[in-house]
């Protein structure tokens, strides 16, 4: 094809972070409004995200073994048009966990076989991570801000028929996306995701992420309806959502030096200082005023982590497993504490409202430790390249 590999992976990553935007912010509306309450949609979310944990690796290890993401991607979000279909008779808390958690089992295949396939094409010279990444982000933004004005004038009904659409989008895009070189057959022997687990820098950065990033749980399980009982209308939600994308997209599109500047060690520290923050104020205040400037830190607290990660699995992982690390990652850095954390989140939003989210400053302070072990793991790398 004559497009560029950026422009093909922008566009992939467009249509699934838009597609992930629509589920994230209004698919808790589309189930209160089905009459489902919210330690129910809690349980629903909590189970999904395990899901994902267990069909995440089991994705990127087998796209690792055929050398075919692009496949495997497609593939996928087939599965979840279908998936998405289904919501549309569902009423009935068996029904939405069931079909949930066969969405959530699809789209495990998604972002960390698009981040793989991003990095290893970086690794090439052929793209930079940053841009078709902040094309993603972008989508993501617009999805929510105009998701949001939609749904205020169709209800949440059409909910499924926007995801199936995006879905649908995503897996056309994805048959068109450029592949890496494969390894030399030498150094293409499968070892499964043992290997990756043993390495003593990827199961720091996994405990990194696992705090930072599961401290959004009660956000993106709860936000819509924590808001919404403040009297904050959908269409309100959808922007207050969206502006922290719009930081996110300048970080990913123009922050490369500052991320490189600022390493895995300093971008954790970020991360989880402005994630102190940004809960113990989103804890307490309905204020707009207030509420628009702090979502704008998403940018800080989700994505300076997620480069930490990036910029660590980069440099430690050899590109045989990177499917199976993303994956990995996806599953034990993101899935599983966002999960249980979900679960947990939605037994205490039912009893403690708001409040649930002091529970979140609490995982981005036990993240602070791991600052310093993060910056010698990463010298000690550099040092090993050099």
């Amino acid at each position: 094809m004559t497009i560029s590999p950026a422009v093909r992976v922008g566009a992939f990553m467009a249509a699934m972070f838009g597609t992930f935007a629509i589920s994230g912010a209004f698919m808790p509306l589309f189930m209160a409004d089905r009459g489902l309450g919210a330690d129910r949609i809690g349980l629903i979310l909590g189970m999904a995200s395990m899901v994902r944990v267990i069909a995440g690796p089991s994705w990127g290890m087998l796209a690792d073994r055929l050398g075919r993401r692009r496949s495997v991607m497609a593939a996928a979000a087939g599965v979840a048009v279908c998936a998405a279909l289904s919501l549309l008779p569902a009423q009935t808390f068996l029904v939405f966990a069931m079909v949930i958690a066969w969405q959530g089992a699809a789209t495990a295949a998604l972002g960390p076989l698009a981040d793989s396939l991003t990095l290893a094409l970086a690794r090439e010279g052929k793209l930079q991570y940053g841009p078709p990444r902040a094309a993603g982000s972008a989508a993501f933004m617009c999805a929510s801000a105009l998701g949001g004005q939609l749904l205020a004038v169709t209800g949440t009904g059409a909910v499924p028929l926007l995801l199936a659409g995006g879905f649908a989008a995503a897996g056309l895009i994805a048959l068109c996306l450029p592949e890496p070189v494969r390894p030399p057959a030498a150094s293409r022997r499968f070892t499964g995701a043992l290997g990756v687990l043993k390495l003593p820098e990827f199961r720091l950065i996994l405990l990194a992420s696992a705090l930072v990033q599961g401290s959004h749980a009660a956000f993106y399980g709860f936000a819509p309806l924590h808001w919404r009982s403040m009297g904050i209308t959908d269409g309100t939600i959808g922007l207050l959502i969206a502006v922290g994308i719009v930081a996110e997209v300048a970080l990913f599109m123009w922050g490369r030096r500052l991320i490189e500047y600022l390493g895995p060690a300093g971008l954790t520290f970020g991360a989880a200082a402005a994630g102190i923050l940004r809960w113990g104020v989103t804890a307490y205040t309905g204020d707009l005023v207030i509420l628009f400037p702090v979502q704008a830190l998403h940018a800080v607290t989700f994505a300076f982590q997620h480069q930490s990660a990036m910029l660590m699995l980069q440099r430690v992982i050899p590109p045989e497993r990177a499917a199976t690390a993303q994956a990995l990652y996806g599953a034990f850095g993101m899935g599983a504490p966002t999960g249980l954390l979900t679960f947990f989140s939605g037994y205490l939003y039912v009893r403690i409202g708001g409040q649930v989210y002091l529970v979140m400053v609490l995982l981005c302070a036990m993240a602070l430790p791991l600052v310093p072990l993060l910056r010698r793991a990463w010298q000690h790398e550099a040092a090993v390249a050099r």
